[in-house]
């Protein structure tokens, strides 16, 4: 038997244990991934800020990267922690899972389209994505920041939804 949940590791370990989705499962095991490497670059950032201050206030720009961090991190790792809660209160199932799943996919998905909307950079790509990269360059800034929001709120409609059919 799988043993209750300590810590974001040991959520992570349990709601994959636990899962009979496949889906789910490869969203932990990609959200997990996708984690380490924000948390890693903010790490990296938050090092680089504090060498070389370049904000008016002490340690306003640690503030700033702390806030951006939870802010891509919670809608992250709240598809797991919501499945992993669901699973010991047995609850939880395999349409379920996926669904949850499915709105975090579309979160990592929906970051960094708008992080690439965000992003002030020509975006030059192979002949293919062309186009793709124009159309982006094209977009206000502002889109980038609402397709992030709006894939927040999915997270959370979904997982409003997906209750009412246990």
């Amino acid at each position: 038997m799988v043993g209750k949940k300590s810590g974001l590791i040991g959520t992570y370990k349990y709601a994959a244990k636990k899962s009979r989705s496949l889906v789910f499962k490869s969203y932990v095991f990609i959200s997990s991934v996708v984690g380490i490497f924000v948390v890693f670059l903010t790490t990296l950032a938050g090092i680089t800020w504090t060498a070389n201050p370049v904000g008016t206030g002490p340690f306003r720009e640690q503030i700033l990267l702390g806030a951006i961090l939870l802010g891509i991190v919670i809608p992250l790792v709240a598809p797991v922690f919501i499945v992993s809660r669901r699973q010991q209160k047995d609850r939880s199932t395999v349409r379920n899972e996926g669904f949850m799943a499915g709105a975090g996919y579309g979160y990592i998905v929906s970051l960094f389209i708008g992080l690439g909307i965000i992003d002030p950079n020509d975006h030059t790509l192979n002949w293919p994505l062309e186009s793709v990269g124009w159309w982006i360059d094209s977009l206000p800034e502002s889109y980038g920041v609402g397709v992030i929001v709006l894939s927040m709120g999915m997270i959370v409609i979904i997982e409003r939804k997906t209750r009412k059919l246990n």
